[in-house]
């Protein structure tokens, strides 16, 4: 099965580079795409982990980045992403990421690197109902990494997800299976839970969750509690910022917090946006 997995994921990242070629350009010059509620998204990482069980619109790319900064007595670094998806078909998405950056472990010197490059497939099960919640099954594939924090092996997951409405506020429930080497810790069971709620008459909303990663072999659970915003500041880009910490390390003496600012622009790739043509006025 990691043979097959492998060798999709493969064909799909050997195309990064002119996915994101094809939307740099793209972005300079985008087509009008209207994009007003995604400031209402709860996207992985975007300033939570935990996400929402609907992709984007069919046939709109969006290009993110973003900046994961930790604090405190134990490990600090700086780790950058940049991801590129599209809804190149209905009721899904797909998308490429890079992550990299710099740390440096407690008592230790700095390193860097590339931490990997990684594929994603989301796609939606079912729309919410009055009885039944929003689903979506998201599987994910990433290489091995390079320099001092990049991941040793291929990394696999497959998570279900969840959004149920409670008035204005959406909760989420996200649980999955990962798939990765002994080098990096082994496989892991993860599961979140989240909310998000909009403030007022402003594209504005308020996103929380907790996360958890609980080894399959030895080790205890890793959580995090995460708190952020995401603000809509054009009709097509919208800014994040968080603030989460893990857990389980302050028993240790580790008041870790990490700060999160990221920006993501949605946009449309001319020839790509179907148009129907505008009626000729001169026919009766």
């Amino acid at each position: 099965m990691r043979a097959v997995a492998r060798g999709v994921v493969q064909a799909l990242v050997r195309g990064v580079p002119g996915m994101i070629v094809l939307g740099l350009g793209a972005a300079a010059a985008p087509a009008p795409v209207v994009a007003q509620e995604d400031f209402r998204a709860a996207e992985l990482d975007r300033p939570t982990r935990v996400e929402d069980a609907y992709p984007i619109k069919f046939r709109e790319w969006e290009f993110q980045s973003g900046l994961r900064g930790s604090l405190g007595e134990g490990d600090r670094g700086l780790l950058g992403l940049l991801e590129f998806k599209t809804g190149l078909f209905r009721n899904g998405q797909m998308g490429v990421e890079i992550e990299g950056g710099v740390e440096r472990p407690s008592g230790d010197g700095t390193g860097g690197g590339v931490e990997s490059a990684s594929a994603h497939l989301l796609y939606g099960l079912a729309r919410e109902t009055v009885s039944l919640p929003g689903l979506a099954v998201r599987l994910d594939a990433s290489t091995p990494g390079a320099g001092a924090i990049g991941h040793d092996d291929w990394q696999f997951g497959a998570t279900g997800i969840a959004t149920r409405s409670l008035g204005r506020l959406r909760v989420h429930g996200n649980g999955g299976y990962r798939l990765a080497g002994e080098a990096d810790g082994g496989d892991y069971f993860r599961f979140g839970l989240g909310a998000d709620y909009p403030l007022g008459l402003f594209s504005r909303a308020i996103l929380a969750d907790l996360y958890l990663e609980a080894p399959v072999s030895a080790g205890r659970a890793r959580v995090w509690a995460e708190i952020g915003t995401r603000l809509q500041v054009s009709n097509w880009s919208v800014l994040d910022l968080g603030l989460a910490t893990r857990i389980d390390e302050w028993d240790e003496g580790n008041a870790n917090i990490e700060i999160v600012v990221g920006v993501s622009r949605a946009f449309g790739i001319p020839g790509l946006t179907r148009v129907p043509p505008y009626p000729n006025p001169t026919i009766p």
